[in-house]
């Protein structure tokens, strides 16, 4: 399918807030280069149906332009390597069919072969909700993974003592994607296509992953707060940290406080209860 290929051109303190901006609009992918005089430039891929492109302050689009179907991470998984998160982790985004490397002493291997940035732990949201993941009780415990993805956080959870996971995606392609890194990595959550109201009512959850931004997942905060036990909890990251004030008061209008943070350039990552 093809798809729309935007290249904008910046100041480079710009850069940051440019390519927050960017993935909260929908962007698929991200990449930046500097020139000679010091600009930053930025070639950002949509669907082709996205809506058109919003005004950045200081941030010039130079052009808009569409492309057929390419494999934008192709590149990028060529040169890849793996990567420590937080603690215990080890990620290693390059192709199924590349030698795996040794993770190092005390450090989990979680194979995932990069298709976007946000499923590899590459991105500053996936990377905060696994640092306030691997620090939780997660012994026995059942999980949900709202938007999973390729499935990171779900397989994390597993791999840190989880009892169980399920994991949904409104992407149909999700669970496939999913599906083949759970073959790679021997972990094994459930997983499907399709919307919080098709989550069973029991048993209940005991945690909710949820790396979703905030326009998208708090309409569907009471919902999924019915999902979880009394005394239950919720990783929720994927948050500019301007929302994240906005996040916690509606959190505690549903009955739940923080209990821990993480953040990392424009972002922020909450664990409630």
């Amino acid at each position: 399918m093809p798809h729309l290929r935007r290249i904008y051109a910046l100041p480079p303190d710009l850069e940051e807030s440019a390519v927050a901006f960017l993935w909260m609009a929908g962007t698929l992918g991200v990449q930046s280069t500097t020139d000679a005089d010091g600009r930053v430039r930025l070639e950002a891929w949509f669907p082709l149906e996205s809506e058109p492109a919003e005004r950045l302050p200081g941030v010039e689009l130079e052009r808009e332009e569409t492309v057929p179907d390419t494999d934008w991470f192709a590149a990028w998984r060529e040169r890849a390597r793996p990567f420590p998160v937080g603690r215990t982790l080890f990620l290693d985004p390059r192709e199924p069919d590349d030698a795996p490397f040794e993770a190092p002493e005390g450090r989990r291997l979680l194979r995932l072969p990069a298709r976007a940035a946000f499923g590899t732990g590459s991105h500053e949201s996936t990377a905060l909700a696994l640092e306030l993941l691997e620090d939780a009780d997660l012994q026995g415990r059942r999980v949900l993974d709202v938007g999973t993805g390729t499935g990171v956080l779900a397989f994390a959870a597993l791999a840190l003592g989880a009892a169980s996971v399920t994991g949904f995606d409104l992407d149909p392609a999700a669970p496939f994607h999913a599906r083949d890194n759970s073959a790679l990595n021997g972990l094994h959550p459930r997983l499907f296509a399709g919307r919080l109201a098709a989550v069973r009512q029991r048993p209940l959850f005991d945690l909710a992953l949820v790396n979703v931004v905030p326009e998208q997942i708090l309409p569907e905060m009471p919902g999924l707060v019915r999902l979880l036990r009394p005394g239950g909890e919720a990783i929720l990251s994927g948050i500019l940290q301007e929302r994240g004030r906005q996040v916690l008061d509606r959190m505690r209008g549903l009955g739940f406080i923080e209990k821990d943070r993480r953040e990392a350039g424009d972002w922020v990552a909450f664990r409630v209860g």
